[in-house]
C-alpha cells in the first residue's frame, strides 16, 4: 500500500535531506499570475496643457484667438472712423489722441510679452502724435519746434528706456533718431531762412552743447558727434553774421593768433586728435 501522506521528519546531521514525496498539486496552490510592470510608454505627456500668464493656452495663441480677432477689429473701427474724418483736422486729431490713449492702456495689461509692449506704445506714441500734429494744423501753428519738439521728446524718451533695460544696445539706434529730429529741422532753418531768429540760434546752441557734455559723460557716441556736427555750422554761421559787424583786421588778427599757437603746439595738438579719435571711437 501507499505511504501514508504527513510531515517529513527533518534530517539529522551527516544525513541528505529526502526529495519531497510527489503528489498531486492542489487547484487552489497556483494563484494569478500578476501582470507585466512594464507597459505600453503614453504617446506624450498627460496632463493638462499649461497656459502662460494672461490665461491663453500655450501654442493656441494665433489666427484664431478670439483676443487676437477682437484687436484686429479694433484697429480696423479706428482706422475707418480716422478715414471718415478726411478733411476734417479737429476730429481727425480727436480720433488719433482718443486711440492712442486707448492703446496706451493696452499696454499696461498684465501678462503681455516684451516685444508686443514695445510694439503697442509705439503705436500709442505715433497716433498721440499725429493727433497733436493734426491740431496744431487746425489752429494754423507755423512754428517749427511746435512739431519737432513732441517728437523729439518721444523718440528720446523711448531710447532712454531701451538704453537702461538694454545695456549692449548702441547710441546711434537709440538716440540718433531723437537728436536728428531736434537739432536738424532748427539748424536748417537758421542756416537757409533770410530772418536773424535770434531766440532760435541761441536754443540750437544750447541744446548741441547739452548734447555734447551729456554724452561725453555718459560715454555715449551719437550726442557726442550730432551735438558737434550742429556747433560747428551754427558757429560759422554767427562768424559770418559778425562778418559786417566788426572791423576787419579783428578776424585777421585773431586768424593770425590761432595760426601761430597751433604751429607752435602742433605736435601736442596732433597727439591731441589722435585721443579725442580714440575716446570718441571707444564711446557706445
Amino acid at each position: 500500500p501507499p505511504a501514508a501522506a504527513g510531515p517529513v521528519p527533518p534530517a539529522g546531521p551527516g544525513q541528505a535531506t529526502p526529495p519531497a514525496a510527489a503528489g498531486p498539486v492542489p487547484p487552489g496552490a497556483v494563484g494569478p499570475v500578476p501582470p507585466a510592470a512594464a507597459g505600453p510608454v503614453p504617446a506624450g505627456p498627460v496632463g493638462p496643457v499649461p497656459a502662460d500668464r494672461g490665461g491663453r493656452v500655450a501654442g493656441r495663441a494665433g489666427v484664431g484667438d478670439p483676443a487676437v480677432a477682437l484687436e484686429a477689429a479694433a484697429q480696423a473701427v479706428a482706422l475707418l472712423a480716422l478715414l471718415l474724418t478726411v478733411g476734417a483736422l479737429r476730429p481727425a486729431s480727436t480720433v488719433c489722441t482718443l486711440w492712442g490713449v486707448a492703446v496706451a492702456l493696452r499696454v499696461l495689461r498684465r501678462g503681455e510679452s516684451r516685444v508686443r509692449r514695445w510694439a503697442l506704445a509705439g503705436v500709442a506714441g505715433g497716433s498721440v502724435l499725429l493727433g497733436g500734429w493734426l491740431q496744431l494744423l487746425a489752429s494754423r501753428v507755423t512754428l517749427l519746434e511746435a512739431y519737432t519738439v513732441p517728437a523729439a521728446a518721444l523718440a528720446l524718451g523711448a531710447g532712454l528706456v531701451a538704453l537702461r533695460s538694454r545695456p549692449g544696445l548702441n547710441s546711434w539706434l537709440a538716440l540718433g533718431p531723437g537728436l536728428a529730429a531736434v537739432l536738424l529741422p532748427g539748424l536748417v532753418s537758421v542756416l537757409v531762412a533770410p530772418e536773424p531768429q535770434p531766440w532760435r540760434r541761441l536754443a540750437l546752441g544750447v541744446v548741441a552743447l547739452g548734447a555734447v557734455l551729456g554724452g561725453a559723460a555718459r560715454r555715449w557716441q551719437a550726442p557726442v558727434v550730432l551735438g558737434a556736427a550742429a556747433l560747428v555750422p551754427l558757429a560759422l554761421h554767427e562768424l559770418a553774421r559778425g562778418w559786417d559787424l566788426l572791423p576787419r583786421w579783428i578776424f585777421l588778427g585773431l586768424g593770425g593768433l590761432a595760426l601761430i599757437a597751433l604751429a607752435a603746439t602742433y605736435e601736442r595738438r596732433r597727439r591731441d586728435v589722435v585721443r579725442l579719435r580714440a575716446a570718441v571711437g571707444g564711446m557706445r
